[in-house]
């Protein structure tokens, strides 16, 4: 009998472990198959001449457990922040300077693709008579047709997923790169130190800046030197790089150097900027400990000539 109330009980609480489990996971599971989708490559570089057309492969992968019907168009996109970015510009952009969604066809545009399987799509860029040397860029979309699920607070979650394209057409291109910030912490009592850079681009094309920032101590010895992370800055907008120089003990003036090479002729940016690091209330406690050292010794020295006299 009481084996027979065991087993009940055992069950009763299975049945209700899993009941709980459906109850408060549905939503992240379809929210998690919904959103496997994925574009192949993320970025797409052409280079061609004016008039001249190309083609070229890309791919989109249903990585969910459902089948999808995608649509895929190009459209361009503008950079706002200091982080890169893209947003997506439903507005016309065609007399935009930078803009080369016009310029690009796909096919196929719609596309049944069953859970787990990967469809390719021909891309051709057609680059008008009158194009301009430098960059053009647009942003093929990827678009389901449930273009948002919800999350499991209810949230919206946008699945449209995309390929950058970056087009180059060659000819007289300028370029042209500036530091437009270059901070640390003037004064710190300990490390770590942390430095932000802002590099602007005002070129007539995409840049990728590569360096470092050389520091170095009052003595002139080299403390470290910490490499910028590669990305790429478009033309007139600003990119963000933060570097952190991670140690604890440090002491005097130091010298910080950002050196950046950028472009087809190897240009280079450069910044300086100096900060100072004392642990001064450490140092306090050193000569405050010192001097109450000092003070027992003399007056020890003096209990023992008293006590020697008597």
């Amino acid at each position: 009998m009481l084996i027979t109330k065991t087993k009940k009980i055992f069950w009763i609480a299975t049945a209700f472990s899993l009941a709980m489990t459906l109850l408060l996971f549905p939503i992240t599971a379809r929210a998690q198959s919904a959103l496997g989708l994925s574009a192949i490559p993320p970025r797409l570089e052409i280079t061609l001449n004016p008039g001249e057309v190309k083609t070229a492969q890309i791919k989109v992968k249903n990585e969910s457990t459902v089948d999808q019907t995608i649509t895929t168009s190009a459209t361009d996109f503008i950079v706002t922040d200091d982080e890169g970015t893209p947003v997506q510009i439903d507005t016309d952009m065609s007399e935009n300077r930078w803009a080369g969604s016009s310029w690009i066809q796909i096919s196929p545009t719609v596309n049944d693709i069953k859970a787990g399987q990967t469809k390719s799509l021909t891309v051709t860029v057609l680059a008008p008579d009158d194009a301009l040397p430098g960059g053009h860029y647009a942003m093929i979309l990827h678009s389901p047709n449930t273009s948002t699920v919800l999350d499991s607070t209810g949230a919206a979650i946008q699945t449209n997923v995309g390929t950058l394209v970056y087009i180059t057409i060659p000819g007289d291109i300028k370029e042209n790169a500036q530091v437009k910030k270059f901070t640390a912490p003037r004064f710190s009592e300990f490390g770590p130190i942390n430095f932000e850079t802002i590099i602007a681009n005002f070129s007539d094309i995409h840049i990728s800046p590569i360096g470092a920032i050389n520091i170095k101590n009052w003595l002139g010895g080299t403390t470290a030197n910490l490499t910028l992370d590669k990305t790429n800055i478009f033309p007139y907008t600003s990119r963000t790089f933060e570097n952190t120089l991670n140690r604890k003990w440090l002491f005097g003036r130091y010298r910080a150097q950002v050196n950046a090479g950028y472009g087809t002729a190897g240009q280079i940016v450069s910044a300086t900027i100096f900060f100072w690091v004392i642990p001064w209330r450490l140092i306090v406690l050193i000569l405050a400990t010192a001097a109450i050292t000092f003070v027992l010794i003399k007056l020890l020295k003096k209990k023992k000539t008293v006590i020697g006299n008597e």
